[in-house]
């Protein structure tokens, strides 16, 4: 005996969503980015001027928060929102490279997200790691070539910003979306 598939047996996960809420949703979340990192990187400076680790944090959470909310291209509006801003206000001398670091990283999360189901804390780390590690080498690039550090310098440095923004950026993403989908606010 077969069983009849219906639409509603059939769940296809969508990569991309080109609605009002979604594109809307990542412009203003933007620049609710924007405005978390020009603060977040000022207490890293204050803090320790050679590692960004509440700038990694918050980051991450950014990157991996839209496109589990709103997908591409949205991940994309956001995180490039973020990297023309911090460019414009030399935010970091390390802007231009913001860039791609910002775009690929969203694309890394979404292709994660877009392949597993989210559901699992293992989930939300392997994107946040793939995310974080791309990103953070985009940034390495920036260390190496605007500020010409040692490469033992820029390897230390990426690897306490990637670690912090995995285990930061997964355990406040995770709790943040679980509660937003609790919420029923984006149905």
């Amino acid at each position: 005996m077969s069983e009849a598939i219906t639409n509603k047996d059939v769940k296809v996960k969508k990569a991309v969503r080109y609605d009002t809420k979604a594109l809307v949703g990542a412009v203003i979340l933007g620049v609710v980015f924007v405005f978390v990192q020009q603060i977040a990187h000022r207490i890293d400076a204050v803090i320790n001027p050679a590692s960004v680790i509440v700038g990694g944090v918050t980051w991450a959470i950014f990157t991996g928060l839209v496109v589990l909310l709103f997908k591409q291209p949205a991940g994309i509006i956001t995180s490039e929102i973020q990297a023309f801003v911090a460019l414009a206000s030399g935010l970091s001398p390390l802007a231009p490279f913001f860039i791609p670091a910002n775009g690929l990283a969203s694309l890394a999360y979404s292709l994660v997200s877009w392949k597993l189901s989210m559901d699992k804390w293992s989930h939300h780390i392997i994107a946040q790691v793939l995310s974080n590690v791309v990103g953070n080498i985009c940034v390495g690039l920036g260390l190496y070539v605007i500020l010409r550090l040692p490469i033992p310098v820029i390897i230390i440095s990426s690897l306490i910003t990637t670690l912090a923004g995995i285990v930061g950026g997964t355990i406040f993403t995770k709790i943040i979306y679980d509660n937003v989908k609790k919420s029923g606010v984006l149905n």
